[in-house]
């Protein structure tokens, strides 16, 4: 008897000790999720706020080289033509709230729209020319802090100066509403959850608050010294005012508790400003992630030891058993947290593309303007000259007018790139003749040809059928095509044209006897702004847009291209549409 009860206490104790170890283990286990979820989470939210601030910047100054472009681009022009660029810009892109043209002595003269620009507005009269100045002196863009809009709301400043030499011709103010910017990258950003996104200047001003909107406009360091609370919040602003980025925990308090706040914080560096973008969330958000697993932890805990307390076999066997499911339910979680984390990484790698092709289309329009520029300076400055012949006013006037034409196209092409990417570029679909949209295409290729010595054949059925497309831009296709075969084929080399029917398409190939395309380099020959050959001092020149706006032009009339290679033995251009179908205009 005193044997049984000897083993009783000692099952008992052994049971204690089991009981208090496996809890031991599995508060343990407790903290190390909460750690792993928290840091996870905190992870998550800033990569959000650096999407957030590198999407805001590089919106912001796509605008302003945008207007940069068109200052250097029209400096020469007469007035009307450079403000005429207004409405095309405005409806061309997006972002604008408003694009005015300021004279040198400070009065608005134009803008556009003009529902939106206060014509006859004197800046030095107002006491507001001290940006205005800024630019004139610098000789260079501006950016004035956000300010109150005569309408409403907050607005960020560009100015613009435009020189025509040492002439200062007056500036080009642009205009970006804050909402505009706010309304694409932060509002969707808190969709469908619990916190809000908020946006401060460097010196404490609220430039976007998704929880407050009245609070758009005024200094939170002032609101928050007035209140005398949130000092933790206080610090964080402080922080973000420097341009730091991170995670940091505050107390927010209400109108009877507070609660926990977790806040990521990412800087916007745009030119001469610098913004940050915070993302506020309940700490109670991350309880969820994990609640879960508490839970099913809790029915561990009872479950061990109710069968500890029923026997050490079915113990040790229930103890593996529940053990192994929290191990599989938090690899779930982790498995999870690290899926999200590449999905985040991918789309900050699509951010790093974006910027990379923000760069090259900076570095090619630069290019591609320099150039042409430096031969009409040239050129005006020989002409210039009093001692210059007749014969030669004439060539330089005839290089000026090439190199204005060489920019007009450089432009035409941003603007046909720019329909095709926003689905803006409009098709009259028609019945159309190959053979003349071919002879078309040749007839205004053919002289560069000829001066290259490089020998045209065309291969075209009689009874070929015609297409559905339209005219103007297949024509475009066709003369992009026979181009860039011109740049790449030596002297004295052939271009061919061939034409054939297959499946209900027609099918044209431009072939050449160029330098050929490496096979890696294949699939990339239609992005944009590439080329095998990248560098400014490139033989063969150009923008790189061609081919791109090529692909555009086809796949908008349901048609397929590609390209068809092999070094030292030149390329071939490829590209299918649809036959033409009595009866079938639609």
């Amino acid at each position: 008897m005193k044997l049984k009860r000897d083993n009783r206490v000692v099952i008992l104790v052994i049971c204690i000790i089991l009981i208090c170890t496996v809890t031991s283990l599995g508060f343990k286990t407790h903290g190390e999720v909460e750690e792993i979820v928290q840091e996870q989470f905190n992870e998550q939210q800033l990569l959000l706020a650096r999407q957030a601030s590198l999407g805001i910047a590089g919106f912001a100054d796509e605008r302003v080289t945008i207007i940069e472009i068109l200052a250097r681009d029209r400096s020469c022009d007469e007035i009307d033509n450079l403000t005429r660029c207004f409405k095309t810009i405005y409806e061309e892109t997006s972002g604008f709230y408003s694009i005015e043209f300021i004279e040198p002595n400070g009065v608005v003269v134009y803008g556009y729209p003009e529902d939106r620009a206060p014509i006859g507005y004197d800046l030095y009269a107002e006491n507001r020319s001290s940006a205005f100045d800024s630019a004139r002196d610098s000789r260079k863009t501006k950016i004035s802090r956000p300010t109150p809009l005569f309408e409403g709301g907050l607005g960020s400043f560009i100015w613009v100066p435009v020189y025509e030499g040492e002439d200062f011709r007056g500036v080009i103010l642009a205009i970006i509403r804050m909402s505009t910017i706010t309304d694409r990258f932060l509002t969707p950003i808190m969709q469908n959850r619990t916190g809000y996104v908020y946006m401060i200047d460097h010196k404490g001003k609220s430039l976007y608050d998704g929880a407050k909107r009245e609070a758009i406009g005024k200094n939170y360091l002032k609101m928050l010294n007035e209140n005398n609370r949130s000092d933790g919040w206080l610090k964080i602003l402080n922080e973000q005012m420097n341009g730091s980025e991170g995670t940091a925990v505050y107390l927010k308090e209400g109108d009877e508790s507070q609660s926990e706040q977790i806040v990521a914080y990412a800087p916007v560096r745009w030119r001469n400003q610098l913004w940050s973008v915070a993302i506020s969330v309940p700490a109670s958000e991350v309880d969820h992630l994990i609640r879960s697993v508490y839970a099913k932890q809790m029915i561990f805990l009872g479950t061990v030891i109710a069968i500890i307390l029923g026997g050490s076999l079915g113990l040790i066997m229930m103890f593996s058993r529940w053990n192994k499911t929290l191990e599989a339910e938090v690899k779930s979680k982790n498995a999870d947290m690290i899926r999200m984390n590449k999905e985040l990484v991918l789309a900050n790698k699509r951010l790093k593309e974006l910027d990379k092709l923000k760069s090259d289309f900076v570095s090619m329009v630069s290019h591609e303007l320099k150039t042409p520029l430096a031969a009409m300076r040239t050129s005006a400055q020989v002409l210039n000259m009093r001692d210059a012949g007749e014969k030669t006013k004439a060539e330089m006037l005839d290089i000026i007018l090439r190199n204005i034409d060489r920019q007009t196209n450089l432009v035409n092409d941003l603007l046909d790139l720019s329909r095709i990417e926003s689905g803006r570029m409009k098709l009259k679909m028609g019945c159309v003749s190959l053979d003349s949209v071919i002879a078309d295409s040749i007839e205004s290729v053919k002289q560069a040809a000829i001066e290259k010595g490089i020998k045209l054949n065309v291969e075209l059925p009689e009874d070929i059928s015609s297409v559905k497309a339209d005219r103007e831009r297949l024509t475009q296709v066709i003369i992009n095509l026979l181009n860039n075969a011109i740049k790449f084929t030596p002297r004295s080399g052939e271009i061919s044209i061939k034409t054939r029917e297959l499946n209900g398409q027609v099918e044209v190939k431009v072939s050449d006897t160029g330098t050929g395309i490496p096979a890696e380099d294949l699939d990339k020959v239609f992005e944009k702004f590439y080329q095998a050959d990248s560098t400014l001092t490139r033989e063969a020149g150009g923008t790189g847009l061609g081919l791109a706006i090529c692909r555009g032009i086809i796949e908008a009339h349901n048609g397929h291209i590609w390209a068809e290679s092999e070094l030292g033995k030149g390329s071939t251009f490829i590209f299918r549409l649809e036959k033409w179908v009595s009866g079938k205009a639609g």
